[in-house]
């Protein structure tokens, strides 16, 4: 794989009317060699509800690799721990399945 090649490029809409859009490609600028954004949102009103992404320098004071959650309108950013994409994608939809209870 190269720079730039897309390793997940992933949109569905599930039975309650949110949204999940996943996307990563590989890029040996961010740490771990991946820039990714896992987002989870309602269409309807606009609202994120979760998120996970990176950036190339430690953002928000959560390190490169952080989780946006939104609780009563207010933005909560927090570090992640990185391992690799399989388990950082698996962690995410395992977030979003306790949102749907």
């Amino acid at each position: 794989m190269a720079d730039g090649d897309v390793l997940v490029d992933i949109e569905h809409t599930l039975q309650d009317g949110t949204r999940i859009r996943l996307f990563a490609v590989e890029s040996s600028d961010y740490p771990g060699g991946v820039n990714y954004r896992f987002h989870y949102y309602d269409p309807a009103t606009g609202d994120s509800l979760l998120r996970y992404d990176n950036s190339r320098v430690p953002t928000h004071g959560a390190g490169h690799h952080h989780r946006h959650e939104w609780v009563a309108g207010e933005e909560e950013v927090t570090a992640l721990e990185f391992e690799d994409l399989d388990s950082h994608l698996a962690a995410f939809e395992t977030e979003v399945k306790h949102y749907e209870q």
